[in-house]
């Protein structure tokens, strides 16, 4: 009966040492449950193992929203009021707090309540967008560039390029950076438009872009080629791997 007694303790201390050592507890306790043996393992098991397994065991906490004061009033105003105006400040201020779920609603809202407010119409663009649902987000964009194409100084249609490449249409995405090259000198809409066209096997077409933008960046300022930076250094890459080589 003791012989097995002794097992079991040696069992359950080496149970503990490796436990310890799992932990990355400090190493005292690995020499307090040999030289105390078996009292030092138990009292490990109660001082460390217990304790941290009764706070892994605890439920974690509901995370609740929590609104600002900028919010609030603005909820406010809404109860007074219902002016397209605050829900779309309302929706804005969502955004800042990368509540995207939340802010679709009010800027839905705001367009339903004045379809001209183009700000609106752009907040649900960049929240589908954010969300991943590129195809929406064209939508958005779709009718919001059919009113102003140079809204945001192009970045509305550049967005639209981008939610149809995102989404899979090629084709209008093609289509849609050709109108922003033509009208915005977007480095990165240059890239895409190159590997598009690459794509269709227009080799040489995608080649001479690539090197536009090449060609384009000595004139820059420090400030815009730092900005540019990552589509010039693409740009060379791809040139490179077609075993074009730039001065």
């Amino acid at each position: 009966m003791t012989e097995l007694f002794i097992y079991a303790a040696a069992g359950f201390m080496i149970w503990m040492c490796l436990d310890c050592i799992q932990r990355r507890e400090h190493f005292v306790w690995i020499i307090i449950m040999i030289i105390l043996f078996p009292v030092g393992a138990v009292a490990y098991f109660f001082v460390v193992k217990n304790r941290v397994g009764e706070k892994t065991a605890s439920p974690t906490p509901i995370r609740r929203e929590v609104e600002t004061e900028e919010t609030l009033q603005l909820k406010e105003l809404i109860g007074k009021h219902h002016k397209a105006y605050h829900y779309e400040k309302l929706g804005q201020a969502y955004v800042e707090q990368k509540k995207f779920e939340l802010a679709i609603p009010q800027f839905e809202e705001a367009i339903q309540r004045d379809p001209e407010m183009l700000e609106a119409r752009y907040g649900l663009a960049k929240c589908l967008h954010g969300m991943g649902r590129y195809e929406e987000a064209a939508v958005a964009l779709e009718k919001l560039t059919a009113i102003d194409k140079k809204y945001d100084y192009g970045n509305a249609i550049f967005g639209l390029a981008e939610s149809y490449r995102l989404s899979g249409n090629e084709e209008k995405a093609l289509e849609t950076y050709g109108e922003v090259i033509n009208s915005f000198h977007f480095f990165k809409a240059y890239y895409h438009y190159a590997q598009l066209l690459d794509k269709k096997g227009k080799k040489q077409e995608a080649i001479d872009y690539m090197k536009s933008i090449v060609g384009s960046s000595k004139d820059l300022p420090d400030y815009k080629l730092e900005k540019e930076r990552f589509w010039i250094d693409a740009a060379y890459k791809f040139l490179r791997k077609n075993g074009i080589e730039l001065a």
